[in-house]
């Protein structure tokens, strides 16, 4: 008796690769409405901001974090914080992804590697999303923020710098046990 699933292969199919997209952009939603109330405005600490570490290890993460940020960003400040917040995220994911590996080659090469390199990586995302922050400080004040430009941004930096910190110690373990990769 023979199965219409008879491929021995594991690789993982368009469908499935779809399907990890979508959890990740539904649970970026899921995780910043969860905390609504501190998710939005000059300061904000999104615990979903995490998630922008999975960019680090597949590619289709960085496009599922920029659906989630397009989508929760409708609840705040309606289709310029959609399109400044999706468009800034979509970026700084590939500049942090690029200047990681980067960064690593560079410590690789020259001998001066230490540490394991996605950690390197992480730092570097950190510091992408830290300074990805500037855009979306000018955006508020555009929509009405009554602040001074870098009051905002520093503002925001340090709200990313904490979010960033703090669940960089979730997702660097979590990366040992489950595969971000496949």
């Amino acid at each position: 008796m023979t199965s219409h699933h008879q491929n021995s292969s594991y690789a993982p199919s368009r469908a499935h690769s779809l399907v990890k997209a979508g959890l990740v952009a539904a649970l970026y939603i899921v995780l910043t409405m969860l905390v609504a109330p501190v998710a939005f405005g000059p300061v904000q600490f999104r615990i979903s901001e995490g998630l922008n570490y999975l960019g680090l290890y597949n590619k289709r993460y960085i496009y599922a974090v920029t659906i989630g940020v397009f989508i929760v960003n409708y609840f705040q400040f309606g289709p310029i914080d959609m399109v400044v917040g999706s468009a800034a995220t979509f970026v700084f994911l590939w500049i942090g992804r690029w200047a990681g590996e980067a960064t690593v080659r560079i410590l690789q090469k020259t001998g001066r590697l230490k540490a394991d390199p996605m950690i390197i990586k992480y730092i570097i995302m950190g510091i992408s999303f830290v300074i990805q922050m500037l855009p979306i400080a000018g955006m508020l004040l555009f929509v009405g923020a009554e602040a001074a430009f870098w009051p905002v941004y520093i503002s925001l930096a340090i709200s990313e710098a904490i979010a960033m910190l703090v669940t960089a110690f979730v997702m660097y373990p979590l990366s040992k046990r489950v595969d971000f990769e496949a």
